[in-house]
């Protein structure tokens, strides 16, 4: 079929400002950008007066390891014009290692139900290698294209076995040569490259292994020695490191970029997590791009951070959230049931323990300020619009002592909400604008209970309105969809002759009002009862293709076949 999508300002993802043109699709490819393009037979014909027509965005990261096995259409990230995602961040993946060990790897790094992620994932895993399970992915009905990174943590766990990928910083030999060689397998097998993670908060569920219930995830027990030489086996194929920081050690960035770094062999692309404008820290967004720019100028490297294009909004329930993990007392209470952790927050010790986590001095993620945490939901509605501060005012009681006793009264029915990092608008924007920076950091798939940044691509766009001398549009565009995928070492993110039509047509009209800033819960029947949080973006995106297929439309919604039909493809690396 083809298909002519007349009269739009077309932007063809490099920096060249939007022209008006038609683009003809035809056979999932374009086959023609036209002043004004013949009338064709038979063609289906869109009328984009007034409209964006762009190629579709990148989501450069995402947790859907996991939720591609049931949910293939990835309708949540579809709807707001993503075609493109990536898969495999922060040293965890579905691709490597046995049901269980995956199960307890993403639960509580990613804050997902563990019933929920077991009947998605136990029984489930029937690839044996990396490469069959590329083979596997070739067979999903995708709905938008794939990509991914393998992760370190199941690399560790796969070479040294659980128990010494969690006990042993420095593997022997034996086991170095099982890294180099499953690292080698990926690369052949197109994998984009290799993830790794040094932020302790990532700990292990313990749902199937309860002796390492709590601890940081097997990428964080290595050496940095061993994050050299498998660095070493992406800069041999020009592939990439993504890599997660300890955002309380400022070493760890240093060490990243002496990965990096070019000085007498080729550059190593490093894209690392993330830059964002902490309220801790006003700061730290400086430090981190200086750093890039340092690094590029003198040591001849290529590392880019990923910026996140809207506040960081995040949610807790009670004492459970990620934000948390940051806090040793509350390490072991996280993986804790209702009843235990009642009992933590009744003692004394305990509460005398978080308050000193609470008041610490140095830079935290976390806020920590009682007179930003909103109560979203509680049993009792008067607690509800009302920040923490305010009601332990009206109470009399001292603030924090107010939040631990609605724990204890409450306990995960209590849902609250903050403002972490990316609060200040125009900061946010330059970020997004930054050469040192990629927009990315969405975490798709990921924390569905705590955030929803599905609409990272369309909030940057709003945002380009907003600021035009900052970001320009076509800036903006370019920096969603070709620099990224030429970046990575994807076929993806332009629109030229010849190439696949993936393809997003935008209504400007709406971006400004069209948007939701909050997220709205959604309880998808495979979510077995539990709810995730998800955006909407109005009559924003008018229509979505994936490989010259129509999936979305503002008028129709999604095709009837997303998820059971084969839209996307896996996108192999190019380099």
């Amino acid at each position: 079929m083809t298909t002519v999508i007349r009269n739009g300002l077309f932007f063809d993802g490099t920096e060249k400002k939007g022209r008006k043109a038609d683009l003809v699709i035809q056979q999932g490819k374009v086959v023609g950008i036209h002043a004004t393009a013949p009338a064709i037979e038979n063609a289906k014909e869109i009328d984009a007066s007034g409209k964006w027509v762009t190629p579709g965005f990148l989501d450069i990261h995402t947790h859907y390891d996991a939720e591609i096995e049931v949910l293939p259409g990835l309708e949540e990230s579809v709807r707001h014009g993503t075609t493109t995602v990536v898969m495999g961040n922060c040293s965890i993946s579905a691709a490597l290692g046995k049901d269980e060990d995956i199960v307890d790897l993403f639960c509580r790094v990613e804050n997902m139900p563990a019933q929920v992620l077991t009947e998605w994932i136990k029984d489930k895993i029937t690839w044996k290698s990396l490469a069959e399970y590329y083979d596997h992915l070739e067979q999903i009905p995708m709905g938008p294209n794939v990509a991914s990174f393998v992760g370190h943590s199941n690399i560790r766990i796969a070479s040294m076995g659980l128990d010494r990928s969690f006990k042993v910083s420095k593997a022997n030999d034996s086991e170095k040569k099982k890294m180099n060689n499953f690292l080698n397998e990926a690369m052949e097998a197109g994998y984009l490259g290799m993830s790794i993670d040094m932020l302790p908060f990532h700990r292990w569920s313990g749902i199937y292994s309860e002796a390492y219930k709590g601890s940081s995830v097997p990428s964080q027990q290595a050496s940095v020695k061993e994050y050299r030489r498998l660095a070493n086996i992406l800069r041999k194929y020009d592939r990439v490191l993504q890599a997660t920081p300890n955002a309380l050690d400022k070493m760890s960035g240093i060490h990243i970029l002496g990965m990096s770094s070019g000085l007498f062999r080729k550059p190593l692309k490093t894209t690392v997590v993330a830059a964002l404008d902490l309220k801790t820290d006003k700061n730290i967004h400086k430090l981190v791009t200086t750093l890039s720019l340092i690094g590029k100028r003198f040591l001849n490297a290529d590392m880019r951070f990923q910026a996140l294009s809207m506040p960081f909004l995040n949610y807790g329930e009670g004492p459970i959230t990620p934000l948390f993990e940051e806090f040793p007392s509350m390490v072991k209470v996280i993986g804790a049931n209702r009843e235990e952790r009642k009992l933590a927050f009744q003692d004394p010790t305990f509460r005398k323990w978080f308050r000193k986590d609470w008041n610490h001095k140095a830079t935290s993620v976390f806020p920590r300020l009682l007179k930003e945490i909103t109560i979203e939901k509680a049993p009792n509605n008067n607690l509800v619009s009302h920040t923490i501060q305010e009601l332990a005012d009206q109470s009399g009681k001292d603030g924090l002592d107010y939040f631990m006793d609605l724990i204890i009264q409450y306990d995960t029915d209590l849902v609250w909400k903050c403002t972490a990092a990316n609060h200040r608008d125009k900061v946010r924007v330059k970020l997004l604008s930054h050469e040192a920076t990629i927009p990315g950091f969405n975490d798709s798939g990921a924390h569905n209970v705590n955030m929803a940044f599905h609409d990272g691509a369309l909030q940057t766009l709003k945002q380009s309105l907003e600021y035009p001398d900052i970001l320009p549009i076509e800036k903006a565009i370019h920096r969603l969809t070709k620099l990224p995928a030429d970046w990575l070492g994807l076929d993806a993110g332009s629109l030229e002759l010849g190439r696949r039509a993936d393809v997003c047509v935008i209504d400007p009209s709406q971006l400004k009002t069209g948007l939701t800033q909050e997220p709205i819960e959604d309880f998808h029947p495979s979510l077995k009862g539990a709810f995730r949080y998800v955006k909407r973006s109005g009559g924003v995106v008018n229509h979505v293709f994936i490989n010259g297929s129509e999936v979305f439309s503002a008028a129709n919604g999604f095709v009837a076949d997303l998820g059971t039909k084969k839209y996307g493809q896996l996108l192999r690396s190019q380099n």
